[in-house]
């Protein structure tokens, strides 16, 4: 988080969207990758990475992870109401996701889309119900 105006604005989302990630996501949707890691940065005063979306997506073969960038400009969040952010926050996991998932079958892994995009409507289905 950018600033604590940007913590009070994003992160009790981010933490409802954690906890629904770790109740209904909690597998392995491909066998050659322990982790998605999806990173959220937050623009604010003191922080900011002048980006929106994803970028930076990275494959450790190694260490067994993927993650990507989420960039969320301070105009997303300051004045915006909940649902504006909780959206903003759910449509960029999502694409975020789409891009994993990708990137995993360019490398010819296996991924289990079809359980990880059912369980991510599971996700979805919690946490934007206004």
């Amino acid at each position: 988080m950018g600033d604590e105006d940007a913590d009070n604005a994003v992160a009790p989302h981010l933490m409802e969207l954690r906890k629904l990630l770790e109740k209904h996501c909690n597998k392995h949707y491909c066998k050659e990758v322990d982790e998605f890691a999806p990173i959220l940065r937050v623009d604010g005063t003191g922080w900011y990475w002048k980006f929106e979306g994803c970028e930076k997506l990275r494959l450790s073969k190694k260490y067994r992870y993927i993650t990507i960038d989420i960039g969320m400009p301070r105009s997303r969040w300051e004045g915006a109401n909940a649902v504006d952010i909780k959206k903003y926050l759910f449509d960029n996991l999502k694409n975020a996701l789409e891009l994993i998932v990708k990137r995993l079958k360019k490398e010819k892994y296996v991924v289990n889309d079809a359980e990880l995009w059912g369980d991510l409507k599971e996700v979805e289905n919690g946490f934007l119900l206004i």
